[in-house]
Parts: structure tokens; sequence; C-alpha cells
């Protein structure tokens, strides 16, 4: 039997494995116009493409009420939100594409946990 830490330790190496890899990124915004979630909500997404779809490897949630939450192999999850499990489509999601820059200054911006 699998216990859960060994599918938590997959899970991140399998996070890991894409984002140390060196395979092309894309990145993507979200903005939470209808108020899904949290009206004004952004949320940033480093992606690569895994079997044809697009992998989130990090993500940043910017909250409308300010703050900032980093996700990656790194930090999964915590009590206010995690790493999006769901591959990204921009086609069908409603994300638009981002230069790499403005991920990264999301990214690198302060306060920073992970």
């Amino acid at each position: 039997m699998i216990g859960i830490s060994s599918r938590l330790d997959d899970v991140v190496a399998f996070y890991r494995a894409l984002e140390e890899s060196d395979r092309p990124r894309a990145y993507f915004e979200f903005v939470d116009v209808e108020g899904w979630v949290d009206e004004g909500a952004r949320a940033l997404y480093e992606t690569v493409e895994h079997e044809g779809e697009l992998i989130a490897i990090r993500q940043v949630e910017l909250p409308s009420a300010g703050g900032v939450h980093r996700y990656s192999w790194r930090r999964l999850e915590d009590a206010f939100g995690g790493l999006t499990d769901e591959p990204i489509d921009p086609h069908e999601d409603p994300v638009k594409p981002i230069p790499r820059e403005v991920f990264l200054a999301a990214w690198d911006a302060r306060p920073h946990g992970v």
C-alpha cells in the first residue's frame, strides 16, 4: 500500500522535474472579473508543455485585498490555495498570455515566503 507521503513525494517530484527541465515556458494571467472567487484578484502562471497540455509549474495569486501567495513544487498549497492541478488551456480558459517579465516581477515581489 502506498502511503499519503509517498504519493505527495511523487507529486512534488513531478512538478520539480518539470520546473527544472529546459522545456520552453509560456506565461498567462487570469483576472477574476466575474467575481467567481475574489473579484479583481489575479493569478499568474508559468507553464510548460507535458504530454500535449500546458502544466502550471509556478503560480502567483494576487488577492484583490492585497498580498501575494506563491505556489510551486516547493509549496504546493497552503491555507489560501494551491498550485492548480488542471492544465491551462488558453483556448478555453479565461487567461491571456503575458510576458515572462510580468510573471517574474510578481514572483519576485516582497514578501516572499517561497
